[in-house]
This record gives structure tokens, sequence and C-alpha cells, in this order.
């Protein structure tokens, strides 16, 4: 990612009074002639795109609250605190968190000026002439309107779709738009996405999104939607024809480490910067708030290296997941770790689940089983044989027991457990009993105050 994009939000004041809108249904939008005034060069194109980066280091994003609702969630973290910040994190933990929920309000607030962002982009993407240049701007903004709409489906199910920058009196009329509606238009975004460079030669475009992180993300987008095929298609694409891009650390510590950051298993992440204000990352703190699951550290084999990422060290005073483990900058007090959104493991991992719901094979050497034990002995398990898992369902199991393992407290969990139909046995397994209704949260009150239509723009059920 380019340098200045750390330094956007602080250094154009301007782009952060036309770009961003405080409150979804209370849009304060760009008039046309700011718009106009601002949008009329390549560079201006990108000095946007470049804050639309910036905004998935919001605290209401990849920086904290994404960690709580993606993670904390699950049953792999608990948050045993009910007192802390009026009981918001623990509410969530323990699905009693009604529609008045701080947090969930914060992050449907943050995603959709993300989208505003990001729409204000494409509006007006003709001012680049240039067609190599036009294709990638296009492509980084769809892939982050993609990302971002993935993850509010995943939380809301139904939702307005905005594909356009819109008016005040335009978001009144605004409704729930259908789940396939919502997916069918992350697709798209994606689809077009893949047009983007495989890889970028200056070291300042380094962290942009690529045609690799496309079609990863397309490829799960696709595995929740149980398109297996289609995601299988992409993911051996990956698999074969990016090697000389993507790969697994020799050792699995190595992708974590702060100066180790881009590696080659890292295919999109979230950038931070522990010594610029504003720059850094406190996934240090999410973490050291939080309790971990027992069956978490239980599931790891005795000599898999994976069990101490998820261990803690004392550094600066705190005890710190070692996965996301840095030194503070003594003047921020802040760290630089990366969030990996998506990494070549859990590629692998998609890949060995989506061949067997095409169809099981006991081929050792096949591509599923090839897949599932590269991510394993990597990391010192033992590799699995058709002895171990003799049939479909088996193999199915253990590809999310490995899920689990390998990409704990990076977001995945909840999101697994939901759209792999196991999130009511599991969480009834850490004595928490819950429903279908909880697999979504609830449309922040305020939205529904305001729409004041049931028909249209109703509350999800149990809120």
């Amino acid at each position: 990612m380019k340098t200045r994009i750390k330094h956007i939000l602080m250094s154009l004041p301007v782009v952060a009074c036309t770009l961003v809108s405080c409150e979804f249904l209370d849009l304060k939008p760009i008039s046309e002639a700011s718009s106009v005034n601002f949008y009329k060069t390549p560079a201006d194109i990108e000095t946007a795109i470049n804050a639309c980066y910036a905004s998935l280091q919001n605290n209401d994003m990849y920086r904290g609250n994404f960690v709580t609702m993606m993670e904390v969630r699950s049953d792999n973290v608990s948050d045993n605190n009910s007192g802390a910040s009026g009981g918001i994190y623990y509410n969530i933990d323990r699905f009693i968190a009604g529609a008045d929920n701080t947090v969930v309000g914060d992050v449907w607030a943050a995603c959709y000026n993300q989208i505003y962002r990001i729409n204000s982009v494409l509006q007006h993407i003709d001012v680049v002439t240039n067609p190599a240049q036009r294709a990638q701007y296009e492509g980084e903004a769809r892939f982050l309107r993609a990302l971002t709409y993935f993850n509010m489906v995943r939380f809301w199910g139904d939702i307005p779709l905005v594909l356009d920058p819109i008016t005040t009196q335009e978001a009144y009329r605004l409704k729930r738009d259908p789940v396939e509606t919502v997916y069918a238009s992350i697709e798209g975004d994606l689809q077009l996405a893949q047009s983007l460079p495989k890889s970028y030669s200056d070291n300042d475009d380094l962290g942009r999104a690529t045609s690799g992180a496309a079609k990863a993300l397309l490829a799960k987008v696709y595995l929740t939607e149980k398109k297996y095929s289609e995601a299988v298609t992409l993911l051996q694409d990956l698999t074969t024809n990016y090697t000389d891009v993507y790969g697994l650390e020799t050792d699995v510590a190595d992708v974590f480490r702060v100066d180790n950051k881009l590696n080659k298993e890292i295919l999109f992440a979230v950038h931070y910067s522990k010594s610029i204000a504003g720059e850094t990352s406190s996934i240090h703190d999410a973490y050291s708030k939080f309790d971990l699951a027992d069956a978490l550290y239980d599931g790891y084999e005795r000599n898999d290296a994976r069990a101490e990422l998820i261990e803690s060290t004392r550094i600066d005073g705190q005890y710190i997941v070692n996965k996301f483990a840095d030194t503070k900058d003594p003047n921020t007090l802040g760290v630089g770790v990366d969030f990996p959104v998506l990494r070549y493991s859990d590629v692998l991992l998609m890949y060995a689940e989506a061949l067997n719901e095409t169809g099981y094979s006991n081929d050792e050497n096949g591509g599923a089983f090839t897949a599932l034990n590269q991510v394993r002995t990597r990391s010192g398990a033992t590799a699995l044989t058709a002895a171990d898992l003799p049939d479909q369902d088996t193999f199915r199991r253990a590809v999310w027991q490995e899920r689990r393992l390998e990409l704990a407290l990076e977001g995945h969990r909840w999101f697994d457990l939901v759209r792999t139909g196991q999130a009511i046995e599991a969480m009834r397994a850490v004595k928490l009993d819950i429903t279908e209704d909880d697999l979504l949260y609830p449309i922040p009150e305020s939205e529904i105050l305001i729409m004041n239509n049931p028909t249209t723009f109703p509350q999800n059920p149990g809120y």
C-alpha cells in the first residue's frame, strides 16, 4: 500500500469533509459542485481510493469492532467482564445484545460510510482516461466494495444495496434488499476486480488489491453460497497459476512477524504503522481483554507450532497473543501488526473443502488431501490419511476443524460456524443456547426508527 495512504485522512481535510458522512441515514452528501471540484484528475481518484483503504483501519472495522463481531461472538473467545464499557462487548459474546448496542450501530455506520466513499470514486472514475489506470482504480474500488458488502450481508442478512452516491432524501426511500441481490452485486464486483494486476512491481503499491485477492474473496463468497464448483475453479487457478506470487511460509510464525509484512502468504491485509498516530493497530489490546476457549487450545497436536501463536507473551507490561505480538512505539503507544484478511493457507483449506463438497475422493495424493495436509504438516501436525477420513463427512469436519486451528483469532470463526451450520451446536458446547435468530445481528435501532417501515425495512427476527 502506498506510503501516502497512511497520511491521507490527516493531510487532506478537504477529502475527509467531502468523502465521509457521519451516519448512514443522516447523510450529508457532497454537492455536485464540490464533487466536480475535487474529482478532476487521476491523482484525485487515487487519493480517494487511498482513503477507502485507510477506512479499513477504523476502530469500527478491522482495528477493533470487527474482532468482536467476527471472533468474540464465536466459541473461540469469551468476554467474561460484564461491566466493561457498559457490557457492550459482553452482550455480543453472550447473545444478549439488542438493537441499541453501540458496537453494532457503529459498525453499520462505518460500513455505509465506506460504501459511500467507494461509490463516489466509481461515479467519477471517467476522469481517468488511461485505460489501464482506469481499470486498476475501478478494480480496487470494486474489490473494497465487495469486501464491505460481504461482511455486511453476513452480519445482517438483507441490507440496503447502495451502488451510487445518494442524497438524504433518497436514503429515506431505501429498503432492505434480499441477500441474493446483495450477493449478485458482490460477485459482479469481484468478477471485474479479477482484471487487477497479479502483483505490483512498485514497492509503493504493495498492499493494494490484486487479481489473486479478488479470486480468493470471490471463492469465499461462492463457498458461503454453496456454489462449490465455481469455488473450485477459482481456487484451482490460485493454487496452480499463482505459485510465483503466493505460497506457505516455511515457519507459520513468520507469517505474522512485523518485520515480514506482506509476505508470500498474504493475499490481502489491513496495513498498520505503529510510528504514525492514528495508523496503529489495537489488536493486541482487543485479545488481551478476552479469554480463549480451552477447546481451541486442546485442538492442537503436541508438536503443532500454531499452538504457540495463540499463547500470550508479556510485552511492555501487557500480555499479548503471540500471533499479533509487537512492541509498542514509545510515542504513539500503539503497535504495527497488520490484520490478515486473506491468506494462502485459507485458500488451501477452501480448496480442500470445495473439492470435497463436489465429491469425496480417498486419493491421498489428490487435490483435497494434498491441500489439507499442506496446511497441517507445515505446522508440524500429522498428515491425515484416507483411513483417518474415510468419507465425505469426516473429511468435511476435518477441514472445519483445521480452519479453526489455522485461522484462529483472524476473524473467520463466527462466519465459518454460520455458513457450515455448526453455530447452534458449537455455542451449546460452551453453554450458550442460541436459536436461528441469533445467527444475524440486529439492525441498529436508530435505522429502524428513522425508516419506520416494517414492510420495507423490518427488524431481524428475535430483536
